[in-house]
Order: C-alpha cells, then structure tokens, then sequence
C-alpha cells in the first residue's frame, strides 16, 4: 500500500485525478455539449439483444486485435458484474492498458505551495463556507454532511475544488468506487498473468494551471456541478451502474455524457483543448497498441468513446476496423 500523504496533497491528487489532462500533441476538436450526436462507431454497434457484461469493442488493423472496454466510474464496491467475452480477450491477451496515472512528484508540490495554491486556495480572509452565496451554502453543508466530513476539510480550498472534493468523500462515504472497474480488471488480468500498463502518465502543473485561471463565477458553477452529481447518486448509491454491468450503452449515455469534472474543465480557459488532448492521448495510446503483434485489452472511460471524433471514432478513421466481439 502506498504511503499516505498529507491532507493538502491528498486534495491536490485527487483533483489532478478529477481532470485527468496529461499533454500530448494536437489533435482534431471534440465537442462535449448536449447536442453532441455521438460516436458513429457506438451508434452502429448499439443493439436491442445486447450481449452479457459491459459494453466491449474489437477493434483490428494488420492482423492486431485490441479488446476496448468501456468504463464508468463510479461504481458500487458490490456491484456484481461477469462478462464472459472479457474474459476470453484476457485469456488471448499479453496486455492490459489502463488509463493514464497522475504524477504528483516532489517538486510538484514543493511549487504548489511556494506558489500559494496554485490558484486553487482560498487567499487569507473568510473560509469558503462564508463566501458561499445562501443556496450554495445549505447545499455544501447538507453534502458535506452526507460525506461525514465537517467544514474543515475544505475550508481553504476555492468551490471548484472543494466541490471535487466533497463529491470524492461522499462516494467514499456511500460505498461508490472511484477506482473501479479499472481496479477489478487490473486483479482479473494479474490473476491470468497478464501484464498491466497505464497508457501514460500526466503531470499535476497543467491541471493545477488550468483549475486556477477559473472565474469566480466558474468556480461557483463547477461547484453546484460537483452537487448535483452527489444529488443524483445520493438516492442511486446502491444501482448506479447497472446500465454499465449490463451494456446499456443508451442509458450509460443519458447519465454519463460528460462528468462534472469535464463540464468545469470546459469553462476554463484552454479547457478545451486539454480535454480534447486527453482523449487524443487515448487514441494515440490504442493506435500504438495496434502496431504491435498479439492481442491488447484497453480500458477506455466511456466519456471518451461516447462523444463524436471519439477514441473509436479516431481509430476507425486511421483505418482500423470496429466491431462488436458478441
């Protein structure tokens, strides 16, 4: 088990692992919005007689398989799910891709607090419940309170951060697993030795930088996002994610568009773009994998499969071939 860190850099993490922005080259825009028509690849393989377990794609170029399963955090610790056509591509598989992994170094956070925050803490005067509009207020004591947390936690910290904060203690607190399924397909892929890979690592100054050029408005807004996404899964705790463990692709859609997190990121400056190079970074990951002899299991967040220019979408269009492996 990994050392723990000091509360302060235990909040940084985790709001690095929120936004999840590693760099990489340009790549062709995304659009994140409601009227976003969806993946052209996810649309032809949505099915009425759905296969059992989690939506999963098979995806070939030259002669190379790669097995992409759809994730989507978070999940119930004891939601039970099988999915025999996983476990067949584990048992072809020599490797198993996992999302990037957030690189919090030394240095990183020696500057973080050199810097005062990054942008992303209170500056000295009123604590953030006291800066809190009345509404925001009684919504942030009541999900605080739900998580088991008092106000100290998060005092310092702007509303953005504290509201990411907050919506990771509260699943924490409702038995919701940020870490599954990507922790579940790790041990099944460990237990038939085959070899575990994160795609590639981010650094925590890019997410730090853009979480700090939010607008006060902004931070207010990602904050009532943070919130709603705790009232939605505040009644569903124990469900949540049966659409995924069934492979409804629709239903996965209708919650599971975009995150709380990507629709803060959208409202920072450069947001875009950060978010768009995450899911390049995906596709660039997976395109690699396809250059390789033998058989690859990737495990890719839905968010960026399901949107249009997509990671599938991007692999379809560098000339690979899509299908459904039921």
């Amino acid at each position: 088990m990994a050392a723990s860190r000091p509360a302060p850099v235990a909040a940084v993490a985790a709001l690095a692992l929120a936004f999840a922005v590693p760099a990489v080259a340009q790549t062709p825009s995304v659009e994140l919005q409601p009227a976003d028509p969806g993946s052209a690849v996810v649309e032809e393989l949505l099915v009425v007689a759905r296969p059992p377990g989690p939506a999963l794609w098979l995806v070939e170029k030259n002669g190379a398989k790669l097995y992409v399963l759809g994730s989507a955090a978070p999940l119930p610790h004891q939601l039970k799910w099988d999915s025999p056509r996983l476990n067949r591509a584990l048992d072809q598989a020599d490797l198993v891709l996992v999302p990037p992994e957030a690189s919090v170094g030394p240095m990183q956070v020696t500057k973080f607090f050199l810097t005062g925050g990054g942008g992303v803490r209170q500056g000295f005067g009123k604590k953030l419940e006291e800066r809190l509009p009345p509404d925001l207020k009684d919504r942030f004591v009541k999900a605080r309170t739900q998580a088991r947390r008092t106000a100290v936690p998060y005092k310092d910290w702007k509303p953005a951060v504290a509201g990411f904060i907050v919506l990771s203690d509260f699943r924490q607190a409702a038995g919701l697993s940020e870490a599954k399924p990507v922790s579940t397909i790790e041990r099944m892929a460990k237990a038939k030795g085959v070899k575990v890979k994160a795609m590639s690592q981010y650094r925590l100054g890019p997410v730090l930088s853009v979480a700090g050029k939010l607008s006060d408005e902004a931070n207010l807004a990602c904050l009532r996002d943070a919130l709603n996404e705790i009232d939605y899964e505040a009644p569903r705790w124990n469900t949540i994610g049966t659409d995924w463990a069934n492979g409804d692709i629709a239903a996965v859609r209708a919650r599971y568009s975009s995150s709380a997190a990507q629709r803060c990121l959208l409202r920072a400056p450069g947001g875009a773009g950060l978010l768009n190079e995450q899911i390049g970074q995906s596709a660039k990951a997976l395109s690699e994998a396809l250059e390789r002899p033998g058989v690859t299991v990737a495990v890719v967040d839905l968010a960026f499969l399901l949107p249009s220019n997509g990671v599938l979408d991007r692999l379809k269009a560098q000339g690979a071939t899509v299908t459904s492996p039921g």
